[in-house]
């Protein structure tokens, strides 16, 4: 499954009503570019499209900086930055320097009015970065035909040709099962599965589409289940003991961060010896605080972990660029770097008399987009839908000592491919064999 299920189980388990906004918002008006020059003073031609100038290719983004879970959805602007940084010390793209207009924050429930305002006010080409809670003002994007980038943590992202979240379009629930959690327990030698979710809509079909893997490959037996949790359980001392008594040696949740942390605590009181799996951990400052609840547990990662060694080219400049600005190094941040890439890239397919719909175009004849290995290969001919593929790639890291450590992979080539088919082959993607 190529799910981050928390963001979309804090929205409903809080509850969120996006705002409603005034109707319809206005189509940016086109600036007609002339002819730019770059450095080696090579004439470009104009661009009439929205948001491009003689002088710059121009970008808005709309995140949940404000938020009540502190998850740093608003570092993702400073990833995007730091691409953009690098490119336009190059010379930027086609003569023009690549601008952040304004970083939009939707304090998590008004997503629909900032982007409305984004359409109608800042005079865009393309709408990066996109990182949110709730995605109320997709339908707005997706009918203006503005390609859009972000993370892919709703399933908003599904359908529209011009919305490239960063690893394709979401699959939840039962009828998504992936071998990537049941191979994950083979290799660790564990039998004996716990699964727990809230009460809420998002997390007990997060929980479905476990059980439906477990069901599909059957590499250890699910000994104890639950989708009975409320949001913000603070007593977990029975579900522990049931999990006792069955011989649980190994914990998957849909379940957030303080969520996990209760589970753990009570674990260790019970003296359960058994790991989690945190498909939504992968937070430096969070295990730096609380890492010895999770000795031992593993955590997904949807992009090439910071740890990665050797680290490949595209890494290291994330963290150069990310170090010359400034700016702190997370998941989000990265994440925004990766769509940064893809927005340059779809720039550089699309030609110097780039328009918004030969950028859309281009990138949607994409069988393998990876940003230089960055994520894995994402196939753009198929994957503006949640339907099943062969492959499912994952980057695993485990907590030791506090930090995370990358298991499993190879050096300098962090992700690990599973034929969805056959639970018992694992091949290493050819797009990672970059060095």
């Amino acid at each position: 499954m190529r799910a981050r299920w928390i963001a979309v189980v804090m929205a409903t388990a809080l509850a969120v009503a996006s705002c409603s906004s005034s109707s319809g918002a206005k189509k940016p008006t086109g600036t007609t570019g002339g002819s730019a020059t770059s450095g080696t003073q090579k004439s470009f031609p104009a661009v009439n499209e929205p948001g491009v100038t003689p002088t710059e290719i121009r970008v808005s983004g709309v995140t949940a900086t404000t938020n009540p879970i502190g998850v740093l959805y608003g570092t993702a602007y400073d990833g995007v930055q730091a691409y953009f940084d690098m490119i336009n010390s190059q010379g930027g793209i086609y003569g023009r320097k690549l601008v952040i207009v304004k970083r939009h924050d939707d304090n998590l429930s008004n997503n629909q009015r900032e982007v409305q305002a984004m359409l109608a006010q800042d005079n865009i080409f393309a709408a990066l970065p996109m990182h949110t809670i709730l995605f109320t003002g997709a339908p707005l994007l997706a009918q203006a035909n503005v390609p859009t980038f972000g993370w892919n943590i709703q399933t908003d992202w599904i359908g529209p040709l011009n919305f490239f979240p960063q690893v394709g379009a979401l699959c939840i629930g039962g009828d998504c099962p992936g071998v990537q959690v049941p191979i994950m327990v083979q290799r660790l030698h564990k039998t004996k599965v716990a699964i727990l979710a809230y009460n809420v809509a998002q997390s007990a079909d997060c929980a479905a589409g476990l059980q439906a893997s477990f069901n599909k490959f059957p590499t250890a037996k699910i000994a104890y289940s639950t989708k009975a949790l409320s949001f913000g359980v603070t007593d977990v001392s029975a579900d522990v003991k049931k999990m006792v008594d069955a011989g649980v040696d190994f914990v998957t949740t849909c379940m957030d961060s303080n969520g996990v942390l209760t589970l753990a605590r009570e674990m260790r009181q019970q003296g359960l010896n058994a790991i989690q799996y945190l498909p939504n951990g992968y937070d430096h400052d969070f295990v730096a605080k609380n890492g010895g609840f999770f000795e031992g547990s593993i955590v997904q990662v949807q992009e090439a972990p910071l740890e990665t060694k050797p680290a490949f080219p595209a890494l290291r400049d994330f963290m150069t660029w990310m170090d010359k600005g400034g700016y702190k190094k997370t998941e989000n941040a990265e994440i925004g770097w990766v769509n940064a890439a893809e927005f340059v890239h779809g720039l550089r397919l699309a030609g110097p008399d780039f328009t918004r719909q030969k950028l859309i175009d281009s990138l949607n004849k994409l069988t393998d987009y990876d940003a230089d290995g960055m994520i894995p290969p994402v196939n753009w001919t198929q994957q503006h839908t949640n339907k099943h593929y062969p492959l499912s790639c994952q980057a695993l890291v485990q907590i030791k000592n506090s930090q995370f450590v990358p298991i499993f992979s190879s050096p300098g080539k962090p992700f690990l491919c599973y034929e969805n088919a056959n639970p018992a082959t694992v091949a290493e993607a050819k797009s990672f064999n970059r060095q």
